[in-house]
């Protein structure tokens, strides 16, 4: 007698197999899925040629995979110019999300339902809007905030963004995100402080949506020779953005002899970082490498003594999980996804105080404390993960898997 796997039904606003960790995290989740259900995939056109490449590569995944897509009006589309403008775009396509998931939970009842993609806690869940279709909400997250006291390290123009930010998303959290949570079975949260802020939805569990090659790990090199004459390397990388910690990573450079910083990444920080370094006099010991491909990336993490990376608000930030996968101390502040996805790594500075003195305390005792490759964060984890998740939203009970809150 065949089988007969549980459907689910996937809202992913981006899916597909490539270096967009968003895009990579809603198709690592839905891979995962189909190894035990029968899966149907919500997304948009762009991704079509990777995602029917794939299938094509992988009949049995296609077998139990089908991938549905589904965009707004060529005259919609239109008006999408700007980054900006990915946000009122996403809320009118979870609009139409909510009615084509109505049409087809209608037509053929799913077991699950799962919101995978985007993973912002403070915006609309179409899912959320399908009548007697248990939800898994996420990972999502969003929640985590700068502390006052670290406000002067983000400039004029960052702390204006952060400002606008909260005011921006904290009612549409209480609305949306709220609603969201109140009706979802399972909340799924990035790291423990979003898990804190949705605290009272019912079942509410703390996963990443990192999802890291298996192989990642064995590509660490071992600690450089404790006699070796350069200087040692640590490597910021990311999106130079003023709450990514930029400005913090250069004055604990600057107190902090004996060590190279190397910038992967572009933003409208850049000029900003550039001058910083020269009045700190430390501009000869950082170099600027902009963007660069991901393999050149994950190269210079694999070849550095430590990253560097005090981000002040990042929800899930995968370069620290590929870091810690790498073998590499990961220098950060105890705030958002990154101590959790560094794990066995991750060396987090004090926030009372001195906290650039503390940033240097750690960097300094990464020369001579290495990390140890991890694979806490491999692809592999998911299956398991998501039969959890999926068997609580069908019964009601405590989450198999994830860190319950």
């Amino acid at each position: 007698m065949q089988q007969v796997h549980p459907r689910v039904l996937v809202s992913a606003y981006a899916c597909g197999p490539g270096d967009e960790p968003e895009a990579a995290a809603g198709w690592a989740f839905a891979r995962a899925a189909a190894r035990s259900h029968q899966v149907h995939v919500i997304t948009r056109h762009r991704f079509a040629p990777a995602v029917a490449a794939e299938l094509a590569r992988d009949p049995e995944l296609a077998r139990n995979l089908t991938v549905e897509y589904l965009d707004l009006s060529a005259r919609v589309l239109a008006l999408k110019r700007r980054g900006s403008d990915v946000y009122w775009y996403y809320m009118l396509w979870q609009r139409a999300l909510a009615r084509r998931a109505t049409e087809l939970h209608r037509a053929a009842p799913y077991d699950v339902g799962h919101h995978v993609t985007f993973a912002n806690d403070w915006l609309p869940c179409g899912l959320a809007r399908v009548q007697d279709l248990p939800v898994v909400w996420g990972p999502v997250g969003g929640a985590s905030a700068v502390p006052s006291h670290l406000v002067r390290w983000l400039g004029l123009r960052g702390t204006i963004t952060e400002l606008l930010r909260g005011l921006l998303t904290a009612p549409l959290r209480a609305v949306w995100g709220d609603a969201a949570a109140r009706r979802a079975t399972v909340v799924v949260a990035q790291n423990e402080t979003v898990a804190r802020r949705f605290r009272r939805a019912g079942h509410v569990v703390v996963e990443p949506n990192a999802a890291l090659d298996d192989e990642l790990p064995q590509q660490a090199r071992p600690p450089r020779p404790e006699l070796a004459q350069d200087p040692l390397r640590a490597v910021f990388v990311g999106r130079l953005l003023a709450w990514k910690g930029g400005r913090l990573a250069i004055e604990t450079l600057a107190r902090t002899p004996g060590w190279d910083l190397h910038v992967y990444g572009t933003g409208y920080e850049g000029p900003a970082l550039e001058r910083l370094a020269g009045r700190r006099g430390v501009s000869h010991r950082v170099v600027f490498h902009g963007h660069r491909p991901r393999a050149e990336v994950l190269d210079a993490i694999a070849g550095c003594d430590a990253m560097l990376f005090p981000s002040m608000h990042d929800q899930a930030g995968w370069v620290a999980a590929e870091a810690s996968a790498l073998g590499r101390p990961v220098v950060c502040l105890p705030l958002g996804g990154v101590p959790l996805l560094a794990g066995p790594n991750a060396r987090p500075a004090a926030l009372t105080g001195d906290v650039v003195g503390h940033l240097a305390m750690r960097l300094a005792e990464a020369a001579t404390e290495p990390g140890t490759p991890s694979d806490r964060w491999s692809v592999s984890r998911l299956p398991d993960v998501v039969e959890g998740l999926y068997r609580t939203a069908r019964s009601g009970s405590p989450a198999a898997k994830g860190s319950p809150v």
